[in-house]
């Protein structure tokens, strides 16, 4: 408890987050139902802010395993990049609820800290521990399945990396529930594999999920880039600078790069070296 003291008083403020009050009548005995109430008081105020983290210090001196609070309190060091407090308060989170923050560690040492071994080995235990059903990402974009295929791919076993995306995106079409990005994903693994037909069906199935994503079509570029198909290149080029500039989207996050994230430098830089090849005689 010295430790998270010492940890409060280096704080920065963070903007107002709204989270749903937890219902402490849940908790029969009397440190668990104080420190719910506790967690209830701080999360009123802005995300780490001085109320807000004192009323958590106070709910974890009640009841020092009360994994909500702990978590709570992390987040606002998550995200000014002090990772290491992060994760002084998120593993004790989970020693106190595996099922409930495992997710949570495991998104963020991939999506925070490119940690893809130990998120991947978070995510696996989640996913034995809720029997294939993992859940969600922590901003809503991918099945957590999704997040074990990327570790998988960016630890360089893009056949594993498959597997996993194969399975889970199956399960989600029958569903008519595949994600917002998880067709481009797989086709970026297909592209580093050299499956370039295949890249580009899975990239033709994400623009009828996200038609306006500039993101795809400049990988639809260098696919067809690959199979010097320079005409095709250029046009899907050229369609993912219009997107990107002036009609459609990208993405982007305000705390970190997206995985496969495209900047309009990369696709300008494509341009001009697909303009300058197909001047020459």
């Amino acid at each position: 408890m010295r430790i998270l003291l010492l940890l409060f008083f280096a704080m920065l403020c963070c903007p107002l987050i709204i989270i749903a009050q937890t219902n402490c009548n849940v908790y029969n005995d009397k440190p668990h139902k104080t420190a719910c109430e506790l967690y209830n008081s701080a999360i009123q105020y802005s995300q780490g802010s001085r109320q807000s983290q004192t009323l958590f210090l106070e709910s974890l001196k009640a009841c020092p395993s009360f994994a909500p609070s702990l978590h709570e309190m992390s987040v606002p060091y998550l995200k000014r990049g002090d990772f290491y407090t992060w994760k002084l308060l998120i593993d004790q989170a989970v020693v106190s609820d595996p099922a409930g923050y495992l997710g949570t560690r495991g998104w963020c040492l991939f999506k925070f800290l490119k940690d893809y071994q130990r998120s991947f080995n978070d995510l696996n235990r989640l996913y034995h521990l809720t029997n294939g059903q993992p859940g969600y990402s922590g901003d809503g974009d991918y099945d957590l399945q999704i997040v074990m295929a990327l570790c998988k791919r960016d630890m360089g076993d893009n056949k594993a990396a498959i597997l996993i995306f194969n399975k889970c995106i199956r399960e989600h079409e029958k569903h008519q529930t595949t994600g917002l990005f998880d067709y481009l994903h797989r086709g970026v693994t297909y592209l580093a594999m050299k499956d370039y037909p295949t890249a580009i069906t899975d990239f033709n199935l994400e623009i009828k999920k996200y038609k306006k994503l500039a993101d795809t079509y400049y990988y639809l570029g260098l696919t067809y880039l690959k199979l010097h198909q320079h005409a095709n290149a250029l046009r899907y080029f050229n369609q993912s600078r219009t997107l990107f500039t002036k009609t459609g989207y990208h993405r982007s996050d305000p705390y970190c790069e997206e995985p496969d994230q495209v900047y309009l430098a990369d696709i300008t830089q494509q341009i001009n070296i697909m303009r300058d090849t197909m001047r020459r005689p």
